[in-house]
């Protein structure tokens, strides 16, 4: 545990240092060309070339590189691309201690689309490993604080566990039983089939975009989910079994 507060405390600190101006070529629509350093923020692109401070609209931009002057072609600014963006995440549901199932992988995948240079919204689906292994489908809402590379962001994603096991849990039930001579006790047994439950997570992250196509992100919630088993033969019995964990995740952003 220790080692892991220490691994989340450096992205947090390097995140800061990150988001410094790039230094790179921006070439304008109109053939200009200018060489210094520059910042993506609020649908614009601010430049500090040769003592002077420059500001477009993106929509004037061709293109952006941070390398040399003859790859100027392969970085594209965002207003310029496609308003879709695709994310990659892994990372542990961190619980109970005491829980078999304290600290379970989760991967997933989304798509998501801009409806404003700040919210965005969009749908996915990942692979989750409690006593079963599940699929969770999910919608995920995202509201960025800042345009430029380096942005705090809010999101809020919700959905259904789908099984992909049947589930071994069993289940066993204590009634009475009487007889002629004596009451005594009798109980039941059997297996209990997983159906899935709702998902909900709420949470914080940070992003950092390395370039207009790719970036990275950490992110940590709350994550709720309500799994449901019903038994095999015992028609009208079932189990609720409800995860409150803390989410914490690293992913991946592309273009």
């Amino acid at each position: 545990m220790k080692k892991l507060c220490l691994f989340l405390f450096a992205i947090l600190f390097a995140f800061p240092v990150f988001s410094q101006l790039e230094k790179g070529y921006v070439r304008l629509k109109n053939g200009t060309v200018l060489k210094g350093k520059y910042q993506y923020s609020d649908g614009k692109i601010h430049i500090v070339s040769a003592g002077n401070l420059w500001t477009f609209d993106a929509a004037e931009v061709d293109t952006i590189t941070g390398n040399r002057l003859d790859n100027l072609h392969r970085l594209q600014v965002p207003d310029a691309g496609s308003p879709w963006f695709y994310r990659m995440e892994a990372g542990l549901l961190i619980g109970n201690s005491q829980n078999n199932q304290s600290a379970p992988l989760v991967v997933s995948a989304s798509a998501n689309y801009r409806l404003t240079s700040r919210f965005s919204a969009g749908a996915g689906l990942g692979a989750e490993f409690y006593k079963e292994s599940y699929l969770p489908v999910f919608l995920n809402l995202e509201y960025r604080f800042r345009e430029n590379f380096a942005s705090p962001f809010i999101f809020l994603r919700g959905g259904y566990e789908v099984p992909l096991e049947d589930g071994g849990a069993m289940y066993y039930d204590i009634y009475p039983m009487w007889s002629s001579i004596w009451p005594g006790p009798g109980y039941t047994q059997g297996k209990l089939n997983a159906k899935g439950g709702v998902t909900v997570n709420p949470g914080v992250g940070y992003t950092y975009m390395f370039s207009w196509n790719f970036g990275m992100s950490f992110s940590v919630g709350y994550q709720f989910h309500r799994l449901h088993y019903k038994a095999e033969e015992e028609k009208g019995y079932g189990l609720d079994i409800d995860y409150n964990r803390l989410s914490v995740k690293i992913g991946i952003l592309f273009n």
